[in-house]
């Protein structure tokens, strides 16, 4: 095996093999049902707490010890349970990691849930990031859960983040900006489909930027904004296609005259890339914010674009990525084509096969989180 990020089968065998890298306490992950083209969904299990602060472990210490000194509230995840926005909880995942010399993981929110504006952020015993495991690496894995805007409604079982797996370091499978170049068929592409090189974030010529798209989508408008209501019904984002957008949503439009918009302070917004993605089986994306504090805003934007995500569409042409901002102190105006975040290629240590389950969004243009029926 080369150095890259672990398909689905490479998954199915660290939990197969003896002894297992990935424990599951509940039950026994046997199918395809868990794991996408690049990663594998992480569901909760029973135990959670409310927790005064957020909180992550250090070098030489566990997450429970943290539960312990700093007084989290213990509680048992039944039926389904309402998490209030501004408080955070961590979850105990019904997971044991015990990876091997030359595996690491990193995780990320599920896309449901990070377009919902709640920051999902994985803990790991003695491990002082968030969202990491290094290698070699024995510990339990919790998540820690900050609904901003809306209310979510959880149960166990339910997915709200999911985590990577790869074969050496992040920098041993990063494919540069120039070995996209060699790509026969051309990972980044602009509306016409045609291939773009892309711009390298200053300092690191292995990332590329992405930049703010503000030309109307074929709804007519630029961007999403939650609605200021605090007193809205909760949300299941495990759900499609089951809340009216237009209860939770306004559309944002653009200054007139002018290719840029007005974000309003405490505020959540959604926008989309000028960059598209056409990803082949043998490639994933791993999105990061350039920097999370951009003025006074902040992207929330951290995830995973799989293999297979912007391809089987008509036209060609790929799909965007999607940006989740929040505005916190002061309005701020953003242009058009401003840089808010910046993209990693990452090589598969071997190509994925295509999942059985349809990907909600690899067919995206200006989209809000599955679980809100189309706009109209």
């Amino acid at each position: 095996m080369s150095a890259g990020v672990l398909n689905q089968e490479q998954i199915l065998e660290m939990i197969k093999e003896v002894p297992s890298q990935i424990k599951w306490a509940q039950s026994t992950v046997s199918t395809w049902d868990q794991i996408d083209a690049s990663a594998i969904d992480l569901p909760l299990g029973k135990t959670y707490w409310k927790m005064d602060a957020s909180l992550r472990a250090r070098q030489d210490g566990d997450v429970s010890d943290l539960i312990l000194k700093h007084g989290g509230k213990e509680f048992t995840l039944t039926g389904d349970t309402v998490l209030e926005r501004g408080q955070t909880y961590l979850f105990k995942l019904p997971w044991t990691l015990d990876l091997h010399e030359h595996i690491c993981a990193r995780a990320t929110a599920k896309s449901s849930v990070g377009r919902l504006d709640a920051l999902v952020r994985l803990v790991a015993d003695k491990e002082k990031e968030f969202e990491t495991v290094g290698m070699k690496k024995t510990c339990n894995i919790y998540l820690q859960v900050l609904p901003n805007t809306f209310k979510l409604i959880v149960r166990p079982g339910m997915v709200l983040s999911q985590l990577r797996f790869m074969r050496g370091l992040e920098h041993h499978c990063t494919v540069s900006r120039e070995m996209l170049d060699f790509e026969e068929d051309p990972a980044l592409v602009n509306k016409a489909g045609i291939r773009v090189q892309g711009h390298p974030s200053v300092g690191d010529n292995e990332s590329i930027l992405l930049h703010l798209d503000l030309s109307d989508d074929e709804l007519g408008f630029a961007g999403f904004v939650a609605k200021k209501d605090t007193d809205l019904p909760p949300i299941d984002p495990s759900k499609e296609k089951e809340y009216d957008p237009n209860l939770y949503w306004d559309s944002v439009q653009k200054i007139e005259g002018e290719d840029s918009v007005k974000i309003e302070k405490k505020r959540f917004y959604i926008f989309r890339s000028k960059e598209r993605f056409r990803l082949p089986p043998h490639l994933a994306v791993d999105c990061r914010a350039m920097s999370e504090s951009l003025g006074d805003i902040r992207i929330h934007y951290a995830g995973f674009a799989h293999p297979f995500f912007g391809t089987g569409r008509e036209p060609d042409n790929g799909a965007p990525l999607i940006f989740e901002v929040r505005c916190y102190e002061s309005n701020t105006i953003l242009h058009d084509n401003t840089a808010l975040a910046k993209v990693f290629f990452r090589r598969m240590a071997s190509p994925a096969l295509k999942p059985e389950r349809k990907d909600v969004y690899s067919k995206q243009e200006l989209k809000l989180s599955k679980c809100f029926k189309d706009w109209t």
